[in-house]
């Protein structure tokens, strides 16, 4: 990456991709196609879909497919880390993982900087809110599958600040906030279904956020039904890169299927539309119980 244009630009891009299935190292193969596919196309800054990889397996009893599982320094992160230095972009690839320390499994995101060198302090960025619910039957629960992160997760692209909202953690207007308060200029949300929406609220619902706190967005979903013991989850597309003023900057409608959308995004444009649009500034902090938001 370019030093001179991470600082004032960034060419970000969405990845919108086909329907997993259970034959993992096709998804792969298809995922780091589009990833090059993105690169090769100018951007810099690459997000795919959550659970990139493998279906989404909410939907059985808890417990199965923990064998999808990776570390987030196994063998995938090792593949992705050379796929982001080989294109020189920052790749943000969400994962199902295992972490070895606790035992547990996350629904969470590996980053890595153009250098392949992982975007992280600590753990990596793990879904905070998981959901329960009964559309499609026979339902899902993803406490069943997962343990929830426990913190918000910032991490550095050159001169910008980027945060990670994880599916249902964007329905959280707290989520934003706080992380426009922790200073991040850009927030990535990996996406898999179409969480019960139509398709302008989901893209509205974003842009809200976006125009409320100055926060840029980019939303990659999967497109196409994924089908795993009988069940259907319905991932319908519309990924999308939003400005901090809420303008869709680039958005894929999932009949028009796989593929990736991508825009330019500018510090010098967030910046005046954070001073045009002050509402995080004009905040009456004094009435909240929870002042730091």
């Amino acid at each position: 990456m370019n030093p001179s244009v991470a600082l004032s630009t960034l060419r970000v891009a969405a990845v919108q991709l086909p329907a997993c299935t259970s034959d993992l190292a096709s998804n792969e193969a298809a995922a780091f196609a589009a990833v090059r596919a993105a690169a090769d196309d100018g951007a810099q800054f690459v997000v795919l879909p959550e659970l990139s990889m493998v279906p989404y397996f909410a939907s059985v009893p808890g417990g199965q497919y923990r064998d999808w599982a990776q570390a987030a320094d196994g063998p995938l992160a090792a593949r992705c880390a050379a796929l982001a230095r080989e294109r020189g972009i920052a790749l943000f690839v969400p994962f199902y993982e295992f972490d070895r320390a606790s035992g547990r499994y996350h629904n969470a995101v590996l980053g890595f900087d153009a250098d392949g060198k992982p975007l992280r302090a600590g753990p990596v960025a793990r879904k905070l809110h998981l959901p329960v619910g009964d559309d499609p039957p026979p339902g899902y629960d993803e406490t069943a599958h997962f343990t929830p992160g426990d913190a918000l997760h910032i991490v550095r692209v050159g001169a910008w600040r980027i945060g990670t909202l994880v599916c249902y953690d964007r329905r959280f207007p707290e989520c934003w906030r706080a992380l426009r308060a922790a200073g991040a200029d850009l927030v990535i949300v990996p996406v898999a279904g179409s969480g019960g929406d139509d398709m302008d609220f989901f893209v509205g619902e974003l842009r809200t956020h976006a125009r409320e706190n100055g926060l840029a967005v980019v939303c990659a979903n999967k497109s196409g039904d994924e089908i795993l013991d009988g069940v259907r989850i319905d991932n319908y597309g519309e990924s999308c890169v939003i400005a901090a003023d809420g303008a869709v900057l680039a958005r894929r409608p999932g009949n028009a299927g796989p593929g990736v959308v991508s825009a330019t995004l500018a510090h010098a444009e967030i910046a005046a539309t954070r001073e045009k649009l002050s509402y995080f500034d004009h905040r009456r902090i004094d009435l909240y119980d929870t002042p730091t938001f």
